[in-house]
C-alpha cells in the first residue's frame, strides 16, 4: 500500500511542477479556437492536395479517407478545448490534463500519415512530425523529471505503427519515433534551463536595482541632512550678520560723535563684532568641510581599469539592451581626489547620462577609450555614444547642476563629475561626434616618475 501512494506522490509532484514550467498565456494563444478552425481548413485541403492531385498523388499514394480519419481525433479534442478556455487566461488542472490527448492525437495523425503514405512521401510527413515534436517539447517544456507530453507522443507513435503500409514504413517509424521523442526531451531541457538562466538574470537584476535603490535613498538621507545643516546655518550666518550690522551701525556712530559711549560699552560693542565674524568664518569653514565631502586633500593614484570594468557590469546589468564597450591603450592610471570613490562616481554618472540619452532616446552603444594623450602625457578618457548628442545651446553654455533635458532628471550627474574632476586638477570638455551623438573627453593628472 504504502508503494503506490509513494508514486501517486511522485507523480502529483512532477504533474505540478510541469504546470508551473508552462507559460499559459503561450498555451492558450498557440490552442485558440481560432487556430483550430484554420488548423480544420488548411489540412484538409493540403490532405486532398496530397492525394488527388496529379503528380503527388503518384508521390504520396496517400489514402485520403483514411488520413482524414485520422485526423478527426485531433481536431475533435483540439476544438474542444478552446471553446472550453475561450476567453480564459489561466489553465486549471483539468485543462493541463485535457491539454494532453490533444497533444497525443496531434502526434499521432503526423505518425500515421508516415505510416499510410508511400515511402517517398512518408519522409516528407517524417519532417513535419519531428518539427513538431521538437516545437511540443519547447513550448511545453517536456523533460524527463516532467515526461507527460513525451508519454502521449510515445503512445501515439505506438498506435500509429499499427497502420504501417509494409515492413519499410515500420522500420521507418522505429528509427524516428526514438528521435522524435528525443528531440522533444532535448528542446524541453534546453528550454527549462534557458528560464533557469532567465529568472537568475532577473533575480541578479532585481538585486542590483535593489542596491541602487538603498544607495540612492541613503544618498538623498545625507543630502537631506546636509540641507538641513546647511539651512540651519544659513540662519545662524543671517543672525551673525544681524549683529554685527548692529554693532557696526554703532561704531560708526561713534566714529562721527567721539566719547559717545563709555569705554566699557564701545569694546562690548568691538567685542561683539569680533564674536560675530569669528562664528560666520567658522560655519563657513564647516560647510566647506561638509561639500567637500569623500574627497580627500591629497590625490590618489588610481587604476582605471577595474573602475571601469565594475561599471560597465553595473550599468550592463540596469541596461542590458546598450552594448558598452571598453578600449585601454597602455596605463590607465590618473591621480584623483578621493581615490577609486570619486573616479567611479565620475564615470557612473557620465556612462549613466549616454545610456539614459535625452529621456526620450538614449544610445544603443557606448565607446569608452582609456589612453595617453600623447602633448601633455597626462590620462585622456573619451565616453563616445550614439545617442541624441548635445543641443547647440547646452554646448555654448557653461556646465550647471539644476539644468536637464531629462523629464525626471536633476542635471546634477553632469555637473557633480565636472566638479570633481576640476577639483582632482583635471579637465571636462563636451561635444559631439560628426557621425551623431556625444562625445566626453577627460584630462587627468598623472603620477610623476
Amino acid at each position: 500500500m504504502r508503494l503506490p501512494v509513494r508514486w501517486r506522490l511522485i507523480v502529483q509532484n512532477a504533474f505540478k511542477r510541469w504546470t508551473r514550467s508552462q507559460d499559459a498565456r503561450e498555451v492558450l494563444a498557440a490552442a485558440s479556437l481560432q487556430a483550430w478552425l484554420s488548423f480544420a481548413v488548411v489540412i484538409p485541403a493540403v490532405l486532398a492536395l496530397a492525394a488527388l492531385a496529379p503528380g503527388a498523388r503518384d508521390f504520396f499514394k496517400l489514402p485520403f479517407r483514411t488520413s482524414l480519419a485520422c485526423l478527426v481525433p485531433a481536431l475533435a479534442v483540439g476544438i474542444a478545448f478552446a471553446l472550453l478556455h475561450r476567453g480564459r487566461q489561466r489553465l486549471e488542472t483539468w485543462g493541463w490534463l485535457c491539454l494532453l490527448p490533444g497533444i497525443a492525437t496531434l502526434h499521432f495523425f503526423l505518425a500515421s500519415l508516415m505510416a499510410l503514405a508511400a515511402m517517398p512521401g512518408a519522409l516528407v510527413f517524417a519532417a513535419g512530425l519531428l518539427f513538431t515534436a521538437g516545437y511540443h517539447g519547447r513550448m511545453h517544456r517536456v523533460a524527463p523529471s516532467q515526461p507527460f507530453v513525451a508519454l502521449g507522443t510515445a503512445v501515439a507513435l505506438g498506435l500509429a505503427a499499427l497502420l504501417s503500409r509494409t515492413e519499410q514504413h515500420l522500420a521507418l517509424l522505429a528509427v524516428l519515433s526514438p528521435l522524435a521523442l528525443l528531440l522533444e526531451l532535448y528542446a524541453g531541457s534546453f528550454a527549462l534551463e534557458h528560464d533557469r538562466a532567465r529568472a537568475e538574470t532577473e533575480q541578479l537584476r532585481a538585486a542590483v536595482q535593489a542596491q541602487l535603490l538603498e544607495q540612492q535613498e541613503r544618498d538623498v538621507g545625507r543630502l537631506s541632512q546636509a540641507l538641513v545643516q546647511i539651512l540651519g546655518y544659513n540662519h545662524d550666518i543671517n543672525n551673525a550678520l544681524m549683529s554685527v550690522s548692529a554693532a557696526a551701525d554703532m561704531l560708526s556712530v561713534m566714529g562721527v560723535q567721539r566719547n559717545a559711549l563709555p569705554r566699557a560699552e564701545f569694546e562690548e560693542l568691538v567685542r561683539e563684532v569680533n564674536e560675530g565674524l569669528t562664528r560666520i568664518r567658522d560655519m563657513v569653514v564647516e560647510i566647506r568641510q561638509k561639500g567637500r565631502r569623500s574627497v580627500s586633500s591629497e590625490p590618489e593614484n588610481v587604476d582605471l581599469v577595474p573602475v571601469l570594468e565594475s561599471v560597465r557590469t553595473s550599468l550592463g546589468w540596469r541596461f542590458p539592451d546598450v552594448a558598452i564597450e571598453l578600449q585601454v591603450e597602455g596605463p590607465a592610471k590618473a591621480l584623483v581626489r578621493g581615490g577609486v570613490t570619486t573616479m567611479r562616481r565620475v564615470v557612473e554618472n557620465l556612462v549613466l547620462n549616454a545610456c539614459e540619452g535625452n529621456g526620450a532616446r538614449g544610445a544603443a552603444k557606448v565607446d569608452i577609450t582609456a589612453r595617453t594623450e600623447p602633448y601633455s602625457g597626462r590620462l585622456e578618457l573619451l565616453i563616445a555614444d550614439d545617442g541624441p548628442g548635445f543641443a547647440p545651446e547646452k554646448l555654448e553654455a557653461p556646465i550647471e547642476g539644476l539644468s536637464t533635458t531629462k523629464p525626471h532628471g536633476t542635471g546634477l550627474g553632469l555637473y557633480t563629475s565636472e566638479c570633481l574632476i576640476r577639483a582632482s586638477g583635471g579637465t571636462l570638455e563636451r561635444g559631439n561626434r560628426p557621425t551623431g551623438g556625444a562625445q566626453l573627453r577627460i584630462l587627468l593628472p598623472r603620477e610623476l616618475r
